[in-house]
């Protein structure tokens, strides 16, 4: 059996083999069906009425769309390397299509696993946006700048708790959000605009650290995450939300702008199945040994797909992934393993902070982040910055 590290390692190639590959990569299939109504009532919660086709009509997403697809090379290889990793014949078969999803996700499964089938899309919060403050984009110094792509699920989101009078935290320094939606951006004040929630965004914290520890000059923060997600609807092949992280960096760009690191932190829902033994659907499960080794190739998987597709839409900068399972019960040690797995500074991905750390007295919720947790947070995510930036990579 090929070892974590091994499959680590052995995807190295396909950075340089995007640049000059052509293939048949399905990065956003054809939708015809709609259903955004599923047992998850929380991530219904996120989401406006379903709709067919892109998100967006704007050239330059069109483009990298295109691009992306047209680049297949990486997760061809990525396929091999985890397909080849058992030589057990009940995993390989897990492995293969939405197999597995159907065994964890009850059902839900096909919202979840079926990409090219169904979506909900986050709502535009026009009622935030008209509170906010426009700023123009190319306004924005570019000396010392930061611009964090800050994507997955709810606790990157704007869901952490206010103080005990209800009030949110709000930067202390000026710095900038930039809405996906609009393509514009905004002082940044909590909630952020772009994601998900009504509640406090840890990259409003975080902010602020980077500007009081002289790691940034000014920062713009570019939200994409929606809470309640499986890191299935985010890989670059059929999954449903890739198109928004597309969509953010094409919006990005247009503004002039370009991340200067990208903040992955997802997890949660996927520990679900392992962590309490059923689906959200309420399904009982008998979780084997060979479910568990197919949920962690399959996780591994998916995690690679999309840094190889935001590769593959020329995003050179850093990637971090954080180690994130607990919500409401005990951190997973299956999904756990396979995030630890994912970082390889050879490909410029390096680990995020492991907030399964920021244990459940923190968590206003037994999940989300209460206001002591959301300071905690963004601490341990300047921390990861500073290493990084301290260790001779570039600096803003």
């Amino acid at each position: 059996m090929m070892t974590w590290g091994a499959i680590g390692a052995s995807v190295g190639a396909w950075l340089v083999l995007l640049s000059a590959t052509a293939g048949a990569a399905e990065v956003l299939p054809p939708r015809d069906v709609c259903q955004p109504t599923t047992a998850a009532k929380s991530r219904d919660g996120n989401c406006a009425a379903c709709a067919v086709g892109p998100i967006s009509t704007r050239p330059r997403f069109q483009a990298l769309v295109a691009q992306v697809g047209a680049r297949a090379a990486a997760f061809d290889d990525i396929d091999r390397r985890i397909d080849g990793a058992s030589s057990d014949p009940e995993v390989q078969s897990l492995l293969k299509g939405r197999k597995l999803a159907q065994v964890l996700y009850g059902s839900d499964a096909d919202f979840i696993a079926g990409g090219n089938a169904s979506r909900c899309l986050l709502p535009d919060n026009e009622e935030a946006r008209a509170a906010a403050t426009p700023v123009p984009c190319n306004a924005i110094p570019r000396d010392g700048l930061v611009v964090l792509l800050t994507a997955g699920q709810s606790n990157i989101s704007n869901a952490g708790a206010p103080d005990p009078s209800g009030q949110l935290y709000q930067p202390r320094h000026r710095f900038y959000n930039f809405d996906r939606f609009d393509g514009r951006c905004y002082l940044a004040h909590n909630p952020l605009l772009g994601t998900t929630g009504d509640g406090e965004n840890v990259a409003t914290r975080l902010g602020d650290e980077l500007i009081d520890r002289g790691l940034a000059k000014t920062v713009v923060i570019a939200p994409a995450a929606i809470g309640g997600t499986y890191v299935e609807e985010w890989r670059a092949r059929g999954g449903k939300y890739f198109e928004v992280l597309l969509s953010t960096l094409a919006g990005l760009r247009d503004a002039g702008l370009e991340p200067s690191a990208v903040l992955w932190h997802q997890g949660e829902s996927n520990a679900f199945a392992f962590s309490t033994n059923g689906a959200e659907d309420g399904t009982q499960l008998q979780v084997t040994a060979k479910m568990k080794e197919a949920a962690r190739l399959s996780y591994l998987r998916n995690d690679l797909e999309i840094i190889a597709g935001l590769r593959a839409a020329d995003v050179t900068a850093p990637i971090f992934v954080a180690t994130a399972t607990l919500c409401g019960s005990m951190p997973d040690e299956i999904i756990r393993s396979a995030q630890a797995a994912v970082p390889n500074p050879a490909l410029g991905v390096y680990p995020g902070p492991d907030t399964d750390r920021i244990g459940l007295p923190l968590r206003h919720d037994r999940c989300h982040m209460s206001r002591a947790g959301t300071e905690l947070h963004a601490k341990m995510w300047a921390d990861r910055l500073a290493d990084y930036w301290k260790s001779g990579a570039r600096k803003p």
